[in-house]
């Protein structure tokens, strides 16, 4: 073993980790996150749901009716999902009735 080199995991992850800084931060730049903390996550995740045939026309059904409206060649279903998630976050009162009809379907099981 060469006594220049280190093999210590803790040698190595720490210059891997001095290797991806900056050498000469800006005044602009972040602060240095804590120890453990992680980057935030840009890349899209993706989310399955697994439907019944029925509430799959049903969903189709519904962003066919919003293309129609919209004057659009089509509505991404997509859309319809993430343009729900955004009425449940800023709708107090809509949250409430699906908590409670989830709640009921726990309940019936």
């Amino acid at each position: 073993m060469n006594a220049a080199r280190s093999t210590s995991s803790a040698d190595r992850f720490a210059k891997t980790a001095a290797s991806r800084r900056k050498h000469s931060p800006s005044e602009d730049a972040p602060a240095v996150r804590p120890i453990g903390s992680t980057a935030t996550r840009t890349k899209l995740v993706r989310s399955t749901i697994d439907l019944t045939p029925t509430d799959h026309r049903r969903l189709s059904r519904i962003a066919d009716r919003l293309a129609e409206e919209l004057d659009a060649t089509e509505v991404p279903r997509r859309s319809v999902w993430l343009a729900l998630l955004a009425e449940l976050d800023d709708d107090g009162e809509l949250y409430a009735r699906v908590r409670e009809r989830i709640r009921v379907e726990r309940e019936e099981g």
